[in-house]
């Protein structure tokens, strides 16, 4: 595919931007965030009105116009490039939206469905097959990652900090360039 690079921190990126190309225009625009809200809402079960749906809603409101601030774009699309770029960007400036700690919170609030402060494996399994579309075979996984004490549940501090992770490492990479 074209756009495809070697370095292990831009294929997770384009990753990402395939998973939220959901029109497969090959751009993202914020119809395709409104898409991925949607699948959070009915996966989570919750409404529009739900304070949990107006969080995740801001929060994903307020990331893409930070991409599109970084991408140095005049409309409101962005390439695979551009979301390549933006996204480390986002991620490397810690003067700005801090996408771990803000959108971690509110994400975390929306896979924790019985509202317990904790995610299980069946709700970990059920947010990534009903947001992300992947297999809920990979939950098991993704429990073992991301369960640090090995309690077989995800705290909120455990799961804050794996996304922490998982961006440190667009951070350190970035910061080699």
């Amino acid at each position: 595919m074209a756009g495809k690079t070697a370095d292990p921190v831009d294929r997770k990126i384009e990753s990402e931007f395939e998973k939220l190309d959901l029109n497969h225009d090959d751009h993202l625009d914020w119809s395709d965030y409104e898409t991925l809200i949607g699948r959070y809402l009915q996966t989570a079960r919750v409404s529009e009105n739900d304070r949990r749906a107006r969080a995740l809603r801001a929060f994903y409101q307020l990331h893409w116009l930070e991409l599109l601030r970084y991408a140095g774009v005049e409309g409101d699309r962005l390439s695979r490039n551009q979301f390549v770029a933006a996204t480390r960007l986002a991620t490397t400036d810690s003067s700005r939206l801090n996408v771990a700690e803000v959108g971690g919170h509110v994400i975390f609030d929306l896979i924790d469905t019985n509202g317990d402060g904790e995610i299980s494996k069946d709700e970990l399994a059920n947010y990534l097959r009903g947001v992300w579309q992947i297999d809920p075979s990979d939950a098991a996984y993704s429990l073992e990652v991301l369960d640090r004490d090995g309690d077989q549940v995800i705290s909120r501090s455990e799961f804050v900090s794996g996304i922490n992770e998982h961006l440190e490492t667009s951070r350190r990479t970035a910061a080699r360039r």
